[in-house]
């Protein structure tokens, strides 16, 4: 465990949290702090750490045994937690005794808000933006109900429209993957705006480190071919047993329904085994937020800005 410091402010003693950058090397123990939090945020499992690290850098904290702190220097500066098993925390004093008044916490898990609001030195902020989107996997393959008859429609324009064959994603498949992101890239391209083309470019190297440890990940994926050429595919990350987190989903939106379809391809051929599939936040954008709430999810995994009082 790395070491932390003591300062004096105010009278107070601080314990200070010592943050050292994110590399490789934590991938082990700082997975076993994620996967004894009670709550598996889609956005805080190690590959979601790493793999954007180049434009989102990382930094962690280990405070003991039961919580650890993240620290991001990137566009979204501020520190973020806890990881970790925050049920077994018996003193909370001790816990948060390394921030000062007016240090802001971002992404506090809902269940921990529940458990700390009640806490006169705290104040909590809903983030809406950041909430993660969680769908029941049965009612993504199975499509029933008047909610999802836009849905059905366009799966069965696509699944009757084209000649199409469905494959599971494979090594063998990666240089095709790639030369599916340079063509759906370089379409996007006449549209984007500076902005829209800098976050892309960010996926693109996260989509990169995905191929790259394939092998290091519980990843899991799948395509779609029209014309012998991949048109859309899926790569998802196992985040529980019961839970399976859709990482990147892309497709040709010229082919009529292609996204309505490989969503439901993929969750009927390698999603029946779990539960509940996150598809992570909207970021505030009108149009994702319109489609993820479209395919109505059963539950939000809500965060919280925290305020030291």
């Amino acid at each position: 465990m790395r070491a932390a410091f003591v300062l004096h402010i105010y009278g107070r003693k601080l314990l200070m949290l010592e943050f050292n950058n994110l590399i490789w090397q934590d991938k082990d123990i700082y997975t076993k702090y994620f996967q004894a939090s009670p709550v598996h945020y889609a956005e805080y499992s190690f590959f979601g750490l790493w793999a954007w690290r180049h434009s989102y850098p990382i930094e962690i904290a280990y405070s003991d045994e039961n919580l650890c702190w993240l620290r991001s220097g990137g566009p979204l500066p501020g520190i973020f937690g806890p990881v970790g098993n925050w049920d077994a925390v018996d003193d909370w004093d001790k816990a948060l005794s390394h921030f000062k008044p007016g240090d802001l916490i971002y992404d506090v898990p809902g269940k921990l808000k529940a458990k700390l609001e009640t806490r006169d030195n705290l104040r909590f902020t809903e983030d809406r933006d950041q909430h993660e989107y969680v769908y029941a996997v049965k009612d993504l393959i199975a499509l029933k109900g008047k909610n999802y008859s836009q849905k059905r429609n366009r799966v069965r324009a696509f699944l009757d429209g084209y000649e199409w064959d469905y494959y599971p994603l494979t090594k063998n498949d990666f240089d095709e993957i790639l030369d599916f992101q340079e063509r759906w890239r370089a379409h996007r391209d006449e549209t984007m705006t500076e902005d829209e083309a800098a976050s892309l470019y960010d996926e693109d190297l996260a989509i990169r480190n995905a191929l790259d440890k394939w092998d290091d990940f519980k990843f899991s994926g799948g395509f779609i071919r029209v014309d012998e050429k991949i048109i859309a595919y899926t790569i998802a990350e196992e985040l529980d047993e019961k839970n399976i987190d859709v990482r990147f989903e892309k497709a040709f939106g010229e082919y009529a329904g292609s996204y309505q379809a490989i969503n439901f391809l993929f969750m009927k051929n390698h999603c029946s085994k779990y539960e509940y599939a996150n598809r992570e936040e909207d970021m505030g954008e009108p149009g994702l937020r319109e489609a993820k709430l479209s395919y109505n999810p059963v539950f939000m995994l809500e965060k919280y800005q925290m305020e030291i009082l």
